[in-house]
This record gives C-alpha cells, structure tokens and sequence, in this order.
C-alpha cells in the first residue's frame, strides 16, 4: 500500500514498516529518537533471552566448568567473523553501495548488486569454513587434554555457523536499506532460540533431568547442531521479506558489478575499523582460556560480565550508533558541516546521558546482579566465583560511555568518507590492549589484598583463588577499557581537529557547550546515583533464598532511576525532554 504525503511525497507501508523514499531526508530529533527506541526494544529482547541462556549454560555445565569456558570459546571464534564480515562493516560498507545502486539504477540493478554480493560472501565464508574444520582438526590430533581437546572440536562444528551468519547480515542489510528494521532487528532473537531449544534436548533427552548424567562431548555437540539450525533460518526467513521488497536474489554467474567493487574497497577498512572491541574481545577470550587452564572458570566468569555491560551498550549505544549514522551520512553527502556537527554530538549527548549512570549502577550492583543471576540455592556459583564476576564487570562498566562514544565517533569518520584514520588508530588500539592484557592479568588485586572482612564474610580461602593475590581475567577487562577511553580520546581530538574549519563557530561553540554541560552534569549525575545505589543496596540485608536475592538487585535499580529522574529535574538535563519524551509529543501543524 501507498500514501503520499502532504508535499506530495510517495511512502510505501508495508507489513506495519513505513519505508521513505530516499529523497526523505529530515532532520526530525523526534523520528531519530522513536526509530532508537524500536531499535532498542527489540535489542532489549534479545539481550534478555541472551542472559538466559549464558545461565543456562554456565548451570547445564556446572559440574564441569573445562565444558562451558571450551563451549564459550568455540562459538567466539564464528562470531567474531560475524561481527568483522557481518553487521557492522556490512552496514557502512554494502548498505551505502547498495541504497545508491536502488535510487539510480532501480530494483533490478539492486537485485543483481545483492545477488552478487550474496554469491561471493558464500564462497569466501564456504572456503574460510573448510579451513576452519581442517586446521581445527588437525591441530586435535596433537594434544592429550580434554580440556584443549574439546576446546579444537567445538570450533570445528561451529564454524559453518560464520558464513550462515554473515550472509544473514548481508540480507539484512538490504531489508534496513529499503527501511525495514523489524527483521534484521529480531535475528538475533532466532540464535537465542535455538541455544535454549539445544539446552532443552540436552538437558531432557541426553540427560533425562539429571546434570550428572551430562557428557562434554555429547551435549556440546548437540547445542552446536541447533545453532547451526538457527543460523539457516535466519538466512532463509529473510528471502520472503526481500521478495516482497521487489529484490530477487539469485546465485550470480560473475561479480562485476560497480557496486560491488565499491563496496568491496570500503569493506576491508571498514571491517577493521569496527572491529577492535570484537578482536580485543577475542583476544581476551585467548589470555583467559589460558588461564582457565591453571585458573578454572576465567572465561566463564569474562563472559558473564561482558554479557551485562553489553545489556545497556546494545540497547542504548549500538542503538544511538546506527540511528544517527544515516543522518550523518546525508549531512556529509550534502556538504552541511553545521548539520553534521549537530548531529554529531547530539549522538554523543545522548549517550553520555543513557550510559554514565548505567555505568555507575552496574558498579554499584555488581556484587547482588551476579548473585540474583548465577548464585541461587539450586544453583551452583561460589563466593570466590561471585567475587571474581563482580570485578571483572566492575571494570568493563568502567568504560561503558566509551564503548558507545567510540561508536559515534567511527561512524562519523565513516560518514564523512575517511576510512584510513580509523584504522590506523584501530591497529595501534589492538596493539596497546594485547600489551596491556598480558601486563595486567599479574597486576595485583589491592581490594582482596586489603579485605579481610570480604574473606571472613563470605567464608572464602586463598584457595578458591589459584592465581593467587592477582587480577587474572579481570585484568583483562581492565585493559578493555584503558584501551577504549584512550582510542575515544584520540579520534574525538581528531575528528574536532578536522571539523573545526569547517563548522561555523557559533554551532561550534554552542554545540561543544552544551555537550561540556551534559558531561559534567552527568558525571555528577552518575557518582550520586552509584553513592545512593550502593547505599540502598546494602540497606537490604543479604538473604540466599530467590526471592529476597531478587528484591536486593531489583529495588536499588528502580530506585536508582528515580533517582536519576529526579536529579535530572532539578539539575536540570535538558536531555530528560529532548530525548525521553520527544517521541512521544505530537509534531506541531506548519
């Protein structure tokens, strides 16, 4: 169906989706907060359906924790590439390529450029697939462990999940460039959903309801079978949509499409670009699965609390990152640097104002989420196991901002046509957090070194802690956010450096006011509700049993964002308005 608006210009809406010409371009901060939202709500979704089934996970395995931190390891190495060779890079590399090819040349052109792109990111993820398997295997053939053994063979049978995901991305990729989010938005949802349908087969049919009668190699190798199930129905769900849409993919005999060949130049520096947290992450995951050898559960106990700092980063801050990258990109392609620059810190307004105090209460509550979560009478997660979670998120949440502000800052360098900046600060980054990684895991961990009362507490021994007075994988997670508050430094400096020149110095000065205001009010902002955040939570006295350990971590939390209203109010933060509720007042009649 069809509606043209009062300018006479034509919309199609279709299946709920308002998908808008091209030639729509608007500058509407009420659009841009809505469409964040839907973004948000559906990543919100998914991220909830990824906590459970990591608890899953680490429960099904407890009695073997060698099992999850191999499991956990494996399936990082497929979703690095879908990271790197899938949604980011797909989205500033193919999407631009792809919407230019659409708007000129019409469907069919667009067609054959996503049949093409299709065709040859299946060959390239089919040979890296094969590979993947060989080295895999041949590499099990050399060690006697278990341990090491089952940490090759899990690879192995999940690597064909890395080109099904890829090309998952791809197609979705094509459904946002025609204006349709829901799909692409929900994929995600569909891998969680097969993750739980393999813990169920595990856990009922392998184990018949008891967790002793598990095997590492069977019931690892049956949730790998389901991923691989969830990885095919994203690729193919999505060719419906794209038909509907008027884009018919098809395999393609040859690869010589203009559009392909732009995309594939901006691919590589993209990918790099886009790609340290996920490289940085990968590299953690290699320093805490050799500690995981002498230290069982480092891998474990990082993944826990990554996937909690990923909670706020990917409802707000991929959010805010993906909305504004087209505003920033038309601005670019029209040559209106005031515009650009306006919208490029109200990106960055906006997440200093959603993730400084998401920062400040996951500190404060740390210790009573990763219980309420992990540690429950049915559930097996020690004191010493608590401890170290808790301070790995500690120091992830630490960097929270700067993960999200790195994200603005990258896609803004991307919008404006520079690629090569990004990726040189990106392979220094790599380089800085692999020292740092290797230097801070023998760092000593001051607070256990200075609380005795923690040990007396919770009735811990040096030996639940076999690498002794050090940070181990919490170090790791220190380095992670060292390194993004010095990449967000340099290419913040920078890009004001380019931009300068080219802004007016009124929306220069002004806009860099009000983004000093916001972070300062903010800061301010996050240390009282962390202070009060923690006072509340230690007014409720700890109690093992669910429902008082659910009432410890939730009522700080929703206290904590009244708290955050409140202060917001009568500071006051103009953001509360500008970004909370602007979705929801109606757009005045011209």
């Amino acid at each position: 169906m069809s509606t043209t608006n009062a300018g006479g210009e034509a919309r199609a809406v279709t299946n709920g989706d308002v998908h808008h010409s091209p030639a729509n371009h608007t500058d509407d901060p009420r659009r841009e907060v809505r469409s964040t939202w839907t973004v948000s709500s559906l990543t919100l979704g998914s991220r909830v359906l990824g906590f459970v089934r990591l608890v899953i996970l680490v429960q099904l395995f407890s009695h073997m924790r060698w099992a999850s931190d191999a499991f956990i390891f494996a399936f990082r190495i497929p979703n690095l590439f879908r990271n790197l060779l899938g949604e980011g890079a797909l989205s500033a590399a193919f999407i631009p390529a792809f919407v230019r090819t659409n708007r000129k040349d019409g469907e069919a052109s667009a067609s054959a450029l996503g049949s093409q792109a299709f065709t040859l990111l299946a060959l390239v993820g089919g040979a890296l697939t094969v590979i993947g398997i060989v080295v895999c295997l041949v590499l099990d053939r050399f060690t006697d462990s278990r341990e090491i053994s089952l940490a090759l063979r899990l690879p192995a049978r999940l690597v064909p999940f890395m080109p099904l995901v890829c090309l998952a991305a791809l197609l979705g990729g094509m459904l946002q460039a025609l204006r349709r989010f829901a799909l692409p938005a929900a994929l995600s949802i569909i891998l969680n959903l097969g993750f739980l349908a393999g813990f169920a087969y595990v856990y009922w049919w392998q184990a018949g309801g008891d967790l002793a009668r598990l095997q590492a190699e069977a019931s690892t190798s049956a949730v790998a079978i389901f991923i691989l199930a969830a990885g095919l129905v994203e690729v193919v769900i999505q060719f419906p949509a794209l038909y509907a849409s008027g884009i018919r993919i098809r395999p393609a005999l040859s690869l010589n499409h203009p559009g392909l060949r732009q995309a594939v130049v901006a691919f590589v520096p993209v990918a790099l670009g886009l790609g340290l947290v996920q490289i940085n992450a990968f590299f953690d995951s290699l320093i805490a699965g050799w500690l995981s050898l002498s230290s069982p559960g480092a891998v474990t106990y990082l993944e826990v609390a990554f996937r909690f700092v990923q909670l706020p980063l990917g409802v707000f801050g991929v959010a805010i990152a993906t909305v504004s990258f087209p505003a920033l990109a038309e601005a670019a392609t029209l040559g209106d640097s005031d515009r650009f620059y306006t919208r490029f810190m109200r990106a960055m307004r906006m997440s200093l104002f959603l993730l400084l105090p998401s920062a400040a209460i996951l500190i404060a509550m740390a210790d009573p989420i990763i219980r309420l979560v992990c540690q429950r009478p049915d559930l097996e997660f020690s004191h010493a196991a608590v401890y170290r979670t808790s301070v790995a998120l500690i120091l992830y949440s630490a960097g929270l901002a700067f993960y999200s502000l790195r994200q603005i800052l990258v896609r803004a360098y991307y919008a404006r046509g520079e690629y090569s900046f990004p990726v040189k600060v990106s392979a220094a980054m790599v380089g800085l957090n692999l020292v740092l990684n290797l230097t801070l895991i023998h760092c000593p961990d001051l607070y256990r070194m200075w609380s005795a009362g923690y040990y007396e507490r919770w009735f811990i021994t040096d030996a639940s802690f076999p690498g002794g007075l050090s940070l181990g994988e919490a170090g790791l997670a220190l380095a992670t956010c060292i390194t993004a508050i010095v990449d967000t430094a340099i290419l913040g400096l920078a890009l004001r450096k380019r931009l300068a020149p080219q802004v007016s110095a009124t929306v220069r000065q002004e806009e860099f006011h009000n983004l000093l205001v916001t972070a300062g009010r903010m800061l301010l902002v996050a240390a009282v509700i962390g202070i009060l955040t923690y006072l509340y939570r230690n007014s409720i006295p700890y109690d093992p049993r669910f429902t008082r350990l659910l009432i410890r971590g939730l009522v700080p939390c929703i206290l904590a964002g009244g708290t955050l209203y409140i202060l917001a109010i009568v500071l006051p933060i103009p953001e509360v308005n500008e970004f909370l509720f602007a979705m929801f007042r109606r757009k005045k009649r011209s």
